[in-house]
């Protein structure tokens, strides 16, 4: 794992998550699900990475969300 490709997952994350909260004041909702979506799955990414030194390559939030449960066994 990168600490440089982690903190670029996360800029980018909040990157999308600001430009979600901008379109969603411009009353443009469905650009500002999809930014929030891709802020989403970039943010679980570099969880993953953070934790396993590795993320999956897909865009599935169902499967990114099982593989971080499944990183985290000592859950509360």
């Amino acid at each position: 794992m990168s600490i440089d490709e982690a903190e670029v997952l996360r800029e980018r994350a909040y990157s999308f998550l600001r430009n979600a909260k901008r379109l969603f004041e411009e009353k443009e909702y469905d650009l500002a699900a999809f930014n929030l979506e891709q802020f989403c799955q970039l943010l679980l990414k570099y969880k993953l990475l953070i934790r396993t030194g590795t993320y999956p390559r897909t865009y599935s939030l169902i499967r990114i969300l099982r593989e971080l449960d499944a990183a985290y066994p000592e859950k509360i």
